[in-house]
């Protein structure tokens, strides 16, 4: 058992910017650092069964981080991003979308158990599934490992 993985759980989303969509979502950001470090990175959240969601997969693919994404019948989450004249940034973050619906697992309990550190996402406890999600999760790591939470 792998217990040399660093979890990053919360928030799955694309930022739509003025210039374009990137993705977003502090703790995949988190999981995808830890990896350059030489950890096994894994970004736990949930994505719509739409384009997004194809596209967020294929990203995370792309940049080497290792996706436990559930599929949700809930839209893949995005946050308009729009500058003032004085390029000051204000934020539409949608809500009741997928990532405000992550799923609990058997699957995820057993990775909690292996989790060395943990990241998870205050925003994605704004709605009950994720929160319970996350709380459970917290409450599964294996605290003989002493397992790092923030």
């Amino acid at each position: 058992m792998n217990k040399n993985i660093i979890v990053g759980l919360g928030e799955a989303l694309w930022d739509c910017l003025p210039e374009g969509k990137k993705i977003g979502g502090a703790p995949a950001n988190f999981a995808f650092h830890a990896g350059q470090f030489g950890w096994r990175n894994i970004a736990v959240s949930a994505v719509g069964n739409d384009a997004l969601g194809d596209e967020y997969l294929e990203t995370l693919a792309d940049v080497k981080l290792e996706p436990m994404v559930a599929r949700v019948p809930f839209p893949t989450g995005t946050v308009q991003v729009t500058l003032s004249q004085q390029g000051v940034p204000s934020y539409d973050i949608c809500e009741n979308v997928a990532w405000d619906n992550i799923p609990w697992s058997d699957e995820l309990e057993s990775l909690a158990k292996q989790t060395r550190a943990v990241c998870f996402g205050s925003l994605a406890q704004r709605n009950t599934v994720s929160r319970n999600t996350i709380q459970r999760f917290l409450q599964a790591t294996d605290s003989a490992m002493e397992c790092v939470k923030y």
